[in-house]
């Protein structure tokens, strides 16, 4: 083996690790929070912070990376960042105190959000322009497969070892990337030159704006939006921060933190905006999937796998296939994209029909058109994101693209969480105060119920008690059934528009300066 190939090696092995490993660590959090809670002692409320922290220094963590690694190299600030996300995971699983682990959190979503474009640029740079469909996939598979695998993973761990072990998970991982990055990460001079004439106003402008709103939309379902003044103002001024980053960058600055000029060019600009329902649609799986089974049959992670396991499997056919399709030219990224989008819009319409006695078995189909579908949204967006891009431009697109992603990821949870309670919230009213002549089909559930209740009882009251206990948790979530089928239906909605602005997006390649990219 030639040096050079030992070091393509290295390098690739790099960046997918480094990728899975955050991903990876994203979903066991997501997963145990219950338990990470219970070990914390502190309620959902105070729980909700974990999670902020993580949202609202994750896209920081893009850009600054992006913004260090042109002038400092992509060496010199990825092997610092893996290393700082497995400290902050390891002093997660040993800490007992909340502070302490916000801390810990907001380090992992700084670190996150270097690795995440940093590893695409690795991958894109490891592999020759003919093989860029196989750079991407490696990489995409991080975002696609690597939360789908966690799951089982998690169950595991969690039994063996206790909730700790989702967090020191990340130190083998986080090792194997280290490790390779530095034998295999090639080695690049500073340009100092560029950060003495960098604006670091903006830099500030853009840190302070994508903390304010990337917490402030993360805690707005718990504080209800409008009735916290706090949330608001820490929302409106975050996207008055970025707004004015956006228009300062538009100048000539020589080193921005994000060269919006690159948005001149439509696969670029589409890109960065289709990234936004590719995270929606990543929720479906993701998040309201998971969030409905264990809120009304009430499962725990190692019920709710199976129904994960359903994305993850198909993924291992549909990457191979996009990639020989792309490679030799048999269909178009365009293509394909619009696919992504139609099955995802597909698995939403099978799962209209929800009621509260469905299992993961029920979410299977859907679960597996998405399987399908997610790596087909992912890479060819890549590909024709990529495809208006030059290397020297390739970080600063990765800022881009990531940014985009990472806002639309929390604005995406958010939207889900909030539009389910508004929805349930408000058929609840229409359940309780309905006659009940003509009920809804999904309320059959909801009478075969009424088995439940008490026959006899020497106290009236308690029989009282326990009728009301017994039909408001019936009423509850049917409420709950019904406002996550209305979610579905207008998430589907959304992607089948966006297959029509995917048919309109221009060949890879149309806006391309003239230097070979």
């Amino acid at each position: 083996m030639t040096p050079e190939m030992r070091g393509r090696i290295l390098t690739g092995t790099c960046g997918v690790c480094a990728a899975w490993m955050v991903m990876m660590s994203t979903r066991f959090f997501a997963l145990s929070l219950p338990d990470i809670e219970g070990v914390l002692g502190i309620g959902p409320d105070q729980g909700s912070w974990l999670a902020a922290s993580y949202l609202a220094f994750e896209p920081v963590g893009v850009a600054l990376g992006c913004w260090l690694a042109v002038i400092f190299s992509l060496r010199r600030v990825m092997l610092p960042a893996i290393l700082l996300f497995v400290i902050a995971s390891a002093i997660a699983a040993v800490t007992h105190d909340l502070t302490m682990m916000i801390l810990a959190r907001a380090g992992m979503g700084f670190a996150a959000g270097i690795i995440v474009p940093l590893a695409i640029i690795t991958e894109l740079r490891t592999f020759p322009p003919t093989w860029r469909a196989l750079a991407i996939a490696l990489y995409s598979s991080a975002a696609t497969m690597a939360p789908q695998a966690a799951a089982p993973l998690d169950v595991w761990l969690v039994t063996r070892w206790g909730t700790p072990a989702i967090f020191w998970i990340a130190i083998p991982l986080g090792g194997i990337a280290f490790v390779c990055g530095y034998l295999g990460l090639w080695r690049e001079r500073i340009r100092w030159l560029l950060f003495a004439r960098a604006d670091l106003r903006v830099v500030f402008a853009f840190s302070v704006g994508a903390i304010l709103l990337g917490g402030g939309v993360s805690q707005g379902n718990r504080l209800h939006w409008s009735e916290t003044p706090l949330t608001l103002f820490a929302v409106v001024t975050g996207i008055a921060l970025l707004t004015g980053v956006l228009v300062l960058d538009g100048r000539r600055v020589v080193h921005p933190i994000l060269m919006t000029r690159l948005l001149t060019r439509r696969n670029a600009l589409l890109g960065a905006l289709i990234a936004i329902p590719y995270q929606f649609a990543s929720v479906l799986s993701g998040s309201l999937v998971p969030a409905f089974l264990a809120d009304i049959p009430a499962y725990r992670p190692e019920q709710i796998a199976p129904a994960l396991d359903a994305v993850f499997w198909p993924q291992a056919l549909a990457y191979p296939v996009c990639v020989m399709a792309l490679r030799y030219g048999w269909a178009e990224a365009r293509t394909f994209l619009v696919l992504g989008f139609g099955l995802n819009a597909l698995a939403c319409l099978l799962d209209l029909d929800v009621t509260s006695d469905w299992i993961p078995g029920n979410f299977l189909a859907g679960q597996i058109l998405q399987g399908i579908g997610l790596p087909w949204i992912l890479l060819p967006l890549l590909m024709l994101f990529v495809g208006d891009v030059v290397p020297s431009e390739g970080l600063y697109a990765a800022a881009i693209f990531n940014v985009a992603r990472s806002l639309a990821g929390t604005v995406a949870t958010a939207w889900a969480a909030t539009g389910l309670r508004l929805r349930a919230e408000g058929r609840y009213g229409e359940l309780l105060t309905s006659s009940g002549l003509q009920p809804h089909r999904r309320m059959v559930a909801a009478w075969n119920g009424a088995g439940a209740l008490p026959r006899t009882t020497p106290d009236p009251a308690l029989l009282d008690h326990r009728a009301r206990s017994v039909c408001g948790t019936l009423v509850r979530h049917q409420s709950v059934v019904i406002g996550f089928s209305t979610l579905l239906a207008d998430l589907g909605l959304m992607l089948v528009v966006t297959c029509v602005i995917a048919a309109c997006m221009p060949p890879a390649g149309a806006d391309r300066p003239g230097e070979q990219s």
